[in-house]
């Protein structure tokens, strides 16, 4: 047999002979089908969950995807999956005789599981967003109910995907009994491979519940400075004041000291000046007393302090201490700084600087 008449045997079988031709032809429909109503589902699902939530694309506003967008995208790509492997089945059906009734099962199985997950998960952020909300509320009236709602409402998101990923794994056949056995088992091996992870969770609880910084605050921890941006049950989101975002794992922050910098409503200014050992230093004092008390900011009570506090070698020391609004403190010290300066030039007062050696000889006071 030459092979033309090899070839055109072949295609009598695969288009011709009992109905090959129409199988084919539904199967590569049905994987088409598949394909395209998985995609067009998935994309519905992350503009969806884009709107939910407010950020446009699934990113925010400096382009980054969020870690609950994230998750979208993994159900997202979870239910292109799922629609390729019922399409797959169908196929495979109409090709060589696979089960029809398995394929229907499984495929039902599959729509229940994804319709389970989707729902529980779109149901945990509703819920989430409401308990961060609530605490936005809470924390008008009292101090701290954001940090405390807000890692609250992460805590339910996570643990509504939990129990939806229960849910929709029974509906392949498997025992509540045997998966909870099954998760039992997998989190022990887990808790023992993540130790450092769970000393997270554990630290992000007692934030949550002693607050030793909220949401908003400028803070200092682990050697990093910043403002309060998020607190989940893993990490402490700063963000630097030149808008950098940094991540402090919650073990970290708790392990380390944490100072506070915005959490009384006063701070103190603690300024020191240094003048020539020929100036009038009480005439500096008069000087830096009346460049504080010029000063809408600084407040009377409690009151200013200027004194003398050290003759070092080359400079008489005065410190000035005065109390301002936490917020204003930064803004109120670098205006204070220029108005000294530029006072001491009015009345003749030097700032001297650091002396050099010069021919053998030290230059300086003797």
């Amino acid at each position: 047999m030459d092979l033309q008449q090899q070839i055109s045997d072949f295609l009598n079988w695969a288009f011709v002979y009992d109905g090959a031709y129409q199988r084919w032809m539904w199967s590569t429909l049905a994987l088409l089908a598949g394909f395209t109503l998985g995609l067009v589902i998935s994309r519905m699902l992350v503009f969806m969950a884009g709107q939910l939530s407010g950020l446009r694309h699934g990113r925010t506003e400096g382009g980054e995807k969020t870690a609950d967008h994230v998750m979208v995208d993994v159900l997202a790509a979870v239910i292109r999956v799922a629609f390729m492997a019922v399409a797959v089945a169908l196929a495979a059906y109409l090709l060589v005789g696979f089960p029809l009734e398995q394929a229907e099962a499984l495929g039902l199985a599959a729509i229940k599981s994804l319709a389970i997950l989707v729902g529980v998960w779109f149901l945990g952020s509703w819920l989430g967003s409401r308990v961060r909300k609530f605490g936005r509320k809470i924390n008008r009236a009292h101090a701290g109910g954001e940090t405390l709602f807000s890692f609250l409402g992460a805590t339910v998101r996570f643990g509504s995907l939990a129990v939806g990923l229960v849910a929709a794994l029974q509906q392949f056949g498997f025992d509540t009994a045997s998966l909870l056995a099954i998760i039992g088992a997998a989190g022990l091996a887990i808790a023992l491979a993540l130790q450092d992870t769970l000393k997270a969770v554990a630290a992000g609880v007692v934030i949550a519940v002693f607050r030793p910084y909220r949401i908003g605050d400028v803070v200092e921890v682990s050697g990093q400075t910043g403002t309060v941006s998020d607190i989940t049950p893993f990490t402490t989101v700063l963000t630097t004041i030149d808008n950098r975002e940094v991540v402090v794992t919650n073990d970290k922050a708790w392990g380390n000291v944490i100072v506070n910098i915005t959490a009384r409503s006063l701070r103190r200014l603690d300024l020191l000046f240094s003048i020539d050992y020929s100036d009038d230093a009480d005439l500096a004092i008069r000087v830096i007393e009346e460049v504080l008390r010029a000063d809408d900011r600084i407040r009377t009570e409690p009151p200013i302090w200027v004194k003398v506090v050290e003759l070092t070698k080359t400079s008489v020391d005065l410190r000035a201490r005065a109390w301002v609004a936490t917020p204003d403190w930064w803004d109120a010290r670098c205006d204070i700084i220029l108005r000294v300066k530029q006072a001491f030039d009015r009345y003749g007062i030097t700032i001297p600087h650091p002396h050099h050696a010069e021919a053998g000889k030290a230059v300086g006071p003797v």
